[in-house]
């Protein structure tokens, strides 16, 4: 029942996304998927606040949050040429904002806590909108088919852990962070991630005329560098979580926990394949 809820929370979550893309896309209106970068963001950092208090770290809620839908906005507009400006006067206010603050261990946390989130959540989320921004210019609609390929290596490599490692997994890859990750399930997730490559691939014939005729070793090269990213995202949370007590960040989705554990592999994965594309191969 729980397999259940979860893949079809999945599959509404996918539908959605897909949905906004195309949208974007269809219409030229790329800010719509800003927006979408910056609800999830929000959430996110909700979820982050609620980790810290729970470390006996507290951040000033309204104070932090505020700055995750001003970086945001610094993404679309401008098409994020400001966006290092503001999150310098971000990052700026987190350590003014704690200097004060006494016992001065628990002010440095605080200002630690408050720079680590902004750079966490909403600064990794902008190179979704940086991959997404990447096909302006090109036809047909590549910069939803750049966010499209990224989005299916990170869920590929997602599914094909969980399920290989769910019914084929029998070697503890990281045991005292993450029990249920094996080394089975690592390698099938690698597997899947190539498969969603290449079906993200095959939309565009930009896309197309790179894997399947220029280079199909760079799907497998960034499959396999997005695949270790996702994991790496994916333990780092679950120590956060682990550290705070807690078996889900949150209740954002039925079956998958909050908004972090939805997009903990997604963040380390973003700036890798973003890195990837646009300055060893640069695709866009």
């Amino acid at each position: 029942m729980n397999l259940l809820k979860r893949l079809a929370s999945a599959a509404v979550a996918m539908a959605v996304i897909f949905f906004i893309l195309y949208i974007g896309s269809r219409y030229h209106v790329q800010w719509i998927v800003g927006l979408l970068l910056m609800a999830v963001g929000y959430l996110a950092s909700i979820e982050y606040v609620q980790l810290m208090k729970r470390l006996e770290i507290p951040l000033a809620g309204p104070e932090f949050l505020i700055w995750v839908p001003v970086l945001s906005l610094s993404f679309i507009f401008f098409h994020g040429q400001y966006a290092e400006v503001v999150l310098m006067f971000a990052v700026a206010y987190q350590v003014l904002r704690y200097l004060g603050e006494t016992p001065h261990r628990m002010g440095l946390n605080q200002a630690a806590a408050g720079v680590f989130g902004l750079l966490y959540i909403p600064w990794l989320l902008h190179y979704f909108y940086l991959i997404y921004l990447g096909g302006i210019g090109q036809s047909p609609h590549v910069g939803a088919v750049n966010a499209l390929v990224v989005l299916l290596i990170v869920w590929g490599y997602d599914a094909g852990a969980y399920f290989v490692g769910k019914f084929l997994g029998r070697h503890k890859a990281f045991p005292t962070v993450s029990p249920n990750k094996t080394w089975e399930g690592v390698a099938g997730g690698f597997g899947l991630a190539i498969a969603g490559g290449i079906v993200g691939a095959s939309f565009s014939p930009v896309w197309r005329a790179l894997v399947f005729w220029d280079g199909f070793f760079h799907i497998v090269i960034v499959a396999f560098l997005i695949s270790w990213a996702a994991q790496l995202g994916d333990l780092f949370a679950s120590k956060l979580k682990r550290a705070a007590n807690v078996k889900d960040s949150g209740t954002f989705l039925p079956g998958h926990g909050g908004a972090i554990d939805r997009i903990d592999g997604l963040l380390f994965a973003l700036p890798v394949f973003y890195f990837y594309f646009h300055y060893i191969v640069r695709f866009f």
